[in-house]
C-alpha cells in the first residue's frame, strides 16, 4: 500500500473509485498515448512521491513530454525511484484523509478524517480535524470506505487513506503507510495516542478499542511553521535562530524539533515545529491557534508565521470553504509582510533581557484533562 501504483492497482481491482489514470509500467509504449486519452487536465505523479515532490500539472498536452521528464528527474532525485503514472487532475477538490489502525487479528478501525485541504506546491500548510462542512454522509461514506481498504489489504499498522472529494463524489488518493505530520489533530479530538498504538500493534497486540469506543470530540487545528518566504514563492530560508520561545496553555500543543541558537539549513526539510489548537468549537480553535501564532517569537530565519496567520484569519477559510486551489487562488496571503512586527520584538526584547535558559520541550496535556472535552476511551 505503500507503493502509490501498486496500491491504486489493488484498490481498483476491489472495486473502490479512484480517478482515470495511466501507469507506466503497465505498457511504457503507449504510456504517453494512454495519457492524452484522458484528456486535460492531468497530473503526473511520482510512485514513490511524497511532499509535492514528482509532481506535475499538465494543462497543455503539447507540454506533456516535458512535464513527465521534469517529473521522472525529480523523483529519481529525491526518491531513486523513476517511475511515473498520470491521472485527470481535479480542479478545485478537497484533500480528505482517514487515520486508520489495523492488528494482525484483522481488526481495523479508523479514528475520523482530517481536512487537509490548505496546500502549497502539493505540500500541506494547515489541517484539521474534523473537515468542516463536509455532509455527515459523505463523512461516514469515506471513513467505510478507508476501513474498507485496508481490510482488503489485511493493513496491520497506524496508516491514512487519502481521497480527493469533489462534490459528492470521492476518489481514492494514495496511502501513507506510516506516521504522519498531521497525525496530532486527531489525537486532539479522540484522545488516542497513536504512536503509543501503533507500537502496540507492532508488538502483535489486539486492539484495545473496537470503532463503536471512538469518539470525536471538539475540534483541533494544526499550523505548520516553515522556515521560508512566502512573498518569493515559498522558497526555503536559512538563518541562526537568535530567539525562540513559544506560548503554552489548556489545549495547545507545540511539536517543535529547534533549539535557540540552532543553525537552519537547506540540508533537512524546511518545517520547523506545529502549532496544534483544541477546541469545543472550529470557531473557538481558529481563534486559539491565530492567538498561538502571534505568540510564537522566532527570529534569525525568516518564516511563514506571519502567512499563516493572515491564512487563519481569512474569510474563506473562516467559513471552511477550503480547497486545494485555496492558496494559489489567493496569492495576497503569501504576498504579504513577513517580517517581524512591533509586538514580535517587544516580545524578543522582554525574553532578551531575562536570564538565558534552555527552552524546555512543550509537553501535551491531552484535552480531556483540562475539562474540554471528555474521558479517553481506553486506559493504559
Amino acid at each position: 500500500m505503500g507503493d502509490k501504483i501498486r496500491a491504486r492497482n489493488f484498490v481498483q481491482r476491489n472495486g473502490f473509485p479512484v480517478v482515470p489514470s495511466a501507469i507506466e509500467e503497465d505498457d511504457p509504449a503507449t504510456f504517453i498515448l494512454r495519457a492524452r486519452s484522458i484528456g486535460a487536465p492531468l497530473l503526473v505523479k511520482a510512485s514513490a512521491g511524497g511532499g509535492g515532490e514528482g509532481m506535475r500539472i499538465v494543462r497543455d498536452l503539447d507540454t506533456l513530454e516535458q512535464a513527465i521528464a521534469q517529473a521522472r528527474s525529480e523523483a529519481q532525485r529525491y526518491f531513486r525511484d523513476g517511475r511515473l503514472y498520470i491521472e485527470r487532475y481535479i480542479e478545485k477538490p478537497r484533500h480528505i484523509e482517514v487515520q486508520v489502525l489495523g492488528d494482525c487479528f484483522g481488526n481495523v478501525v479508523h479514528l475520523f478524517e482530517r481536512e487537509c485541504s490548505v496546500q502549497r506546491r502539493f505540500q500541506k500548510v494547515i489541517e484539521e480535524a474534523p473537515a468542516s462542512t463536509l455532509p455527515p454522509g459523505l463523512r461516514e461514506r469515506i471513513c467505510e470506505t478507508a476501513v474498507d481498504i485496508c481490510r482488503a489489504a489485511n493493513y496491520r499498522n497506524a496508516g491514512t487513506v487519502e481521497f480527493i472529494v469533489d462534490g459528492e463524489e470521492f476518489y481514492f488518493l494514495e496511502m501513507n503507510t506510516r506516521l504522519q505530520v498531521e497525525h496530532p489533530v486527531t489525537e486532539m479530538i479522540t484522545g488516542i495516542d497513536i504512536v503509543a498504538e501503533q507500537l502496540y500493534v507492532a508488538a502483535g497486540q489486539e486492539l484495545r478499542f473496537s470503532q463503536q469506543d471512538i469518539v470525536s470530540t471538539g475540534h483541533a487545528i494544526e499550523a505548520r511553521v516553515y522556515a521560508e518566504a512566502p512573498a518569493r514563492d515559498f522558497a526555503p530560508t536559512t538563518g541562526k535562530i537568535l530567539v525562540l520561545d513559544y506560548p503554552g496553555g489548556p489545549g495547545l500543543r507545540i511539536d517543535i524539533g529547534i533549539s535557540q541558537g540552532q543553525q537552519i539549513t537547506t540540508a533537512f526539510d524546511s518545517l520547523l515545529a506545529k502549532v496544534i489548537v483544541h477546541s469545543r468549537t472550529r470557531d473557538g480553535a481558529a481563534l486559539k491557534i491565530e492567538r498561538a501564532m502571534r505568540g510564537l517569537v522566532l527570529l534569525g530565519c525568516e518564516t511563514n508565521a506571519s502567512f499563516l496567520e493572515r491564512v487563519l484569519a481569512e474569510e474563506q477559510f473562516l467559513s471552511g470553504q477550503v480547497h486545494t486551489g485555496y492558496l494559489d487562488g489567493n496569492p495576497q496571503l503569501a504576498a504579504g509582510e513577513s517580517a517581524c512586527d512591533l509586538s514580535t520584538f517587544l516580545a524578543a526584547a522582554a525574553l532578551l533581557t531575562r536570564p538565558v535558559r534552555e527552552v524546555p520541550y512543550p509537553s501535551f496535556t491531552p484535552p480531556w484533562a483540562v475539562g474540554e472535552t471528555r474521558e479517553p476511551p481506553f486506559r493504559a
